[in-house]
């Protein structure tokens, strides 16, 4: 490597040319002026936002479509200074042919819609000498930018979870042979190819096995951009072992494809794809991490959903729209592309193992015996707990009994991927078509003879107060029986982008002033902060227009925010109205029911955090971020507000809640009813109202106060309620 060279990673790519560099902020201003003056700009920007829309929802604008021309046109000029490395050209020259050259024949920008301008000279020459001349690592070059390139919430929005390469590495150390067919069916930015990619080129093959190794190694993604990218990476890769300016370059496999319908391919390599159909001797990925509520189109939920019932997986009514997108990968996939007795390996969401909504995913009906789970218990690589899952596909008729396929063989690692050691894991219980949650055998044991606690059909999920943006306020001032009110600006601040509506200044009556809280504000024993929020019902808890219309303040503001939810709604969604919304399941109207005091804990979460509200004036209404039970007992309430605070329910929560939720797994555990007469039931009881008392002290003293600040301070009490609740039912 000359001396000169400047060595490009990841991290230099994103340092130069990402978002917060001084190329990027010229560039994009560039665009932008060149957006107002160019006739092609309006054309290719509706071309774009068709094609993504489907992808990202109908909320995206041009400020992300010119990211995304940014972005694809340092590819090209990338390109470029790598075609022309050995070239001693003038920068004049470089330039021209940046502005001429098609590079048609590479294959890879393709896309017309991302190239209705080019930049100028000077953002050029910038963005030319900031990677020439250069050395390219071999990695991911563009994983930081790729990334950038797209806000972790629009990234989250379609379930892309940037996999770490040092789970990629060990996972292909793993399955990986020089040789095998292998497929990403959800590329990205290609990251899992090239690691293959450099397990192959480091190896002691010649050169001659080394082409024949690379052109078996494929990518599907629906994305165009991550199409591109992956290409970028693999052409930057091989560029080092083989010319890429002839014939001779092994062939970049990426195609443009939804891999869960092969069919509707759209650019018309029908034949290549048919070809590939139970062809590959590996699959390996990380597939999308989205539920079938999180898809933005209609019809390709209803396409969703008829998938999961010919795979045999779909979960019953009530569970939906939990459907998740990595389980149908898990399965359609090998249907359509794997060879018998060959392997998938997959980074799954962990509710895959342990979530009701994936209880048929565990029968594991098209897979052999040999299943393998890789597990982290005490690290995790994404803010949401995941697993890895190994299987050998056999196909869908097959003679394979499903208590034949467990226990199933897990490795455990630390934090460095070390393997800390190996476990089986099993069922509480195994039935003819699913599997409930799946626990190492040593907890099986000490849960298998649980039985549900009398409460769980007691306690419900509160009301869908969203988008809060519209409802939730800030009293201004108060008159007569009006208020005037304002934007709850802490609500706003966590909006996401498309419900960010900021009212100010706006009249309503009194009668409609509600109270609530966020999750964030409860603490153990105590709710911190009641919020305002403004619901347009009668003392029933009825929406009635009529009724609504003789409050002309609250009819108005009602009609202005209706409108905003309508025009912002998902297409998707059937709930057409605001109050709709809020009454999703009639969970808002039966709180007309709750009674003197209300108990509430939170619905997801690591730990359980529960309090007793005073409900006296009948003015609060819980939302769906929590659970809650109503009593005219007081001690009941707080006989339960001790139980569902013992650090011990939530240790033993954490052995069988799925991912982050909590719901009403508290009652998977046989807490009992309340009994007056019994003396363990009143010392709890005695303990969580003094509990509460030191709470409320604590807040008033510092409101800012932590859930783990409280549970310190009440180390002591925690303690004497562990100890009561291990002789009332945790024995």
């Amino acid at each position: 490597m000359a001396k000169n060279k400047k060595v490009i990673t990841s991290h230099y790519i994103s340092e130069t040319l990402g978002n917060h560099s001084e190329i990027f902020s010229e560039a994009i201003e560039f665009l932008k002026k060149q957006s107002e003056d160019q006739k092609s700009y309006k054309r290719s920007y509706l071309q774009w936002k068709e094609k993504f829309a489907n992808i990202y929802g109908s909320g995206i604008k041009s400020d992300l479509f010119l990211k995304h021309t940014y972005f694809t046109l340092i590819l090209k000029i990338i390109l470029i200074s790598k075609l022309i490395s050995s070239e001693n050209l003038k920068i004049d020259e470089v330039y021209s042919i940046y502005l001429t050259e098609d590079l048609k024949k590479l294959n890879i920008f393709k896309y017309s819609y991302f190239f209705w301008t080019n930049f100028n000279k000077e953002i050029f020459e910038k963005v030319y000498h900031a990677i020439h001349p250069s050395y390219y690592e071999k990695e991911d070059i563009f994983s930081e930018i790729y990334q950038e390139m797209f806000l972790s919430e629009i990234r989250h929005k379609i379930g892309e979870f940037y996999t770490p390469s040092i789970l990629i590495q060990k996972m292909i150390e793993e399955v990986y042979k020089i040789g095998l067919k292998t497929l990403d069916p959800s590329c990205g930015s290609g990251n899992f190819i090239i690691n293959v990619l450099l397990k192959i080129l480091n190896s002691s093959d010649n050169l001659v096995s080394k082409f024949k190794a690379l052109s078996r190694v494929y990518g599907f993604d629906i994305n165009p951009l991550a199409i591109m990218t992956t290409k970028m990476n693999m052409l930057l890769m091989i560029s080092n072992y083989f010319n890429i300016r002839d014939d001779k370059t092994p062939k970049l496999n990426i195609y443009l494809l939804d891999s869960l319908f092969p069919e509707l391919i759209e650019e018309g390599n029908i034949y290549e794809i048919k070809n590939m159909r139970n062809s590959f001797d590996l699959i390996i990925g990380n597939p999308p991490w989205l539920t079938y509520k999180d898809l933005n189109v209609k019809e390709y939920q209803i396409k969703i959903r008829e998938l999961s019932e010919n795979l045999g997986i779909k979960p019953p009514s009530q569970y939906i729209t939990h459907i998740e997108l990595a389980a149908i990968f898990f399965y359609a996939i090998p249907l359509k592309f794997l060879k018998k007795e060959a392997t998938v390996f997959f980074v799954m969401p962990r509710s895959v193992i342990n979530g009701d909504h994936c209880h048929k995913f565990r029968a594991f009906s098209i897979f052999n015996k040999n299943l393998e789970i890789w597990d982290f218990p005490n690290h995790y690589f994404f803010n949401v707990n995941h697993i890895c899952l190994k299987a050998e596909f056999i196909g869908q008729n097959n003679d394979i009994l499903i208590d034949d396929r467990y226990p199933i063989k897990t490795k455990l690692f630390n934090d460095n991927l070390e393997l800390r050691e190996e476990k089986f894991y099993s069922s509480l219980k195994i039935e003819k078509n699913g599997a409930k949650l799946l626990l190492p055998i040593e907890k099986l044991k000490s849960i298998n003879n649980l039985e549900n606690s009398p409460y769980k059909d007691k306690f419900f999920q509160g009301a869908t107060l969203v988008p809060r943006t519209l409802i939730f306020f800030e009293k201004n001032q108060k008159k007569n029986d009006y208020l005037i009110v304002s934007s709850d600006s802490d609500v706003l601040s966590r909006a996401k982008a498309q419900w960010k509506f900021n009212f100010k200044e706006k009249e309503i009556e009194q009668r409609f002033q509600f109270k609530t809280f966020l999750n964030l504000d409860l603490i153990p024993f105590f709710i911190k902060r009641k919020r305002n929020v403004f619901l347009p019902i009668n003392e029933q808890f009825d929406f009635n227009l009529d009724f609504l219309q003789n409050y002309p303040k609250a009819f108005k503001f009602y009609e202005e925010m209706n409108n905003f939810y309508e025009k912002n709604k998902k297409k998707t969604s059937r709930i057409n109205t605001l109050f709709a919304n809020l009454n999703y399941w009639n969970k808002l109207k039966k709180q007309i029911k709750n009674k003197s005091y209300i108990v509430v804990y939170n619905a997801s979460g690591s730990n359980l955090k529960a309090a007793v509200i005073n409900n006296d004036k009948k003015r609060i209404v819980i939302g769906s971020e929590n659970y809650y039970f109503s009593t005219n007992t007081e001690n009941e309430a707080y006989y339960l507000s001790a139980i569902l605070n013992d650090p011990n329910l939530s240790k033993n929560i954490k052995l069988i809640k799925s991912s982050r939720h909590i719901h009403k797994r508290p009652f998977m555990f046989p807490i009992p009813p309340y009994d007056e007469n019994n003396i363990l039931h009143e010392k709890l009881a005695r303990t969580g109202k003094k509990c509460e008392l030191l709470v409320y002290d604590l807040v008033m003293n510092n409101p800012k106060i932590t859930s783990e600040k409280v549970k310190l301070i009440l180390n002591q009490k925690l303690m004497k309620i562990q100890k009561l609740t291990e002789q009332v039912f945790l024995k």
